[in-house]
């Protein structure tokens, strides 16, 4: 599958989950889609397990009509991203806009932060099951789940699963 044209942005902050980044940037570099690292505004982040990124975008610059599709890795950088108003802003415009959302382990919890969950149903980590279904969500224990512009999973073993539906998905935009 070749999806050249098309550009994803894959939001990025410090404690990142590795593969959770690193595993979708390389599979959507596979199918042609030109993967943009979207910070908060620092020159640098660090993984987990301490390896470096440097985004080329700010949330604060971003505009979801740049980007055909969103991607929240877990780790605990979802924490993060959620206080920053500009990410949630991005999330918030890609879900009016339609644009395709995929989040992963703890990245339901930008999304809860961003009012995008309302009426989906999907999975999450285990431990953020509370605030995904306080956010209006219906929780189901599945490797992924899409329901319309959502693209959820559980953790990084689900990696395979969700990006095989994460890019299936965006090659029907």
């Amino acid at each position: 599958m070749t999806l050249h044209g098309k550009r994803v942005a894959i939001l990025v902050e410090d404690l990142y989950q590795d593969q959770e980044v690193w595993y979708p940037y390389y599979r959507l570099q596979e199918a042609g889609v030109e993967a943009v690292f979207v910070g908060t505004g620092k020159p640098e982040y660090r993984g987990k397990y301490g390896y470096p990124l440097t985004p080329q975008a700010s949330a604060e610059q971003a505009s979801a009509a740049e980007f055909d599709g969103v991607i929240v890795p877990g780790g605990y950088a979802p924490d993060l991203l959620r206080r920053c108003p500009a990410v949630l802003r991005l999330v918030k415009e890609a879900d009016q806009q339609g644009k395709l959302i995929g989040a992963i382990c703890h990245a339901g919890w930008v999304l809860c932060s961003a009012g995008v969950l309302r009426g989906k149903t999907g999975p999450c980590f285990s431990a953020i099951k509370d605030d995904v279904v306080n956010a209006g969500a219906t929780y189901v224990d599945r490797e992924v789940v899409r329901d319309g512009n959502l693209v959820t999973s559980r953790k990084p073993d689900d990696l395979p699963a969700f990006m095989r539906t994460f890019l299936e998905a965006l090659g029907q935009e």
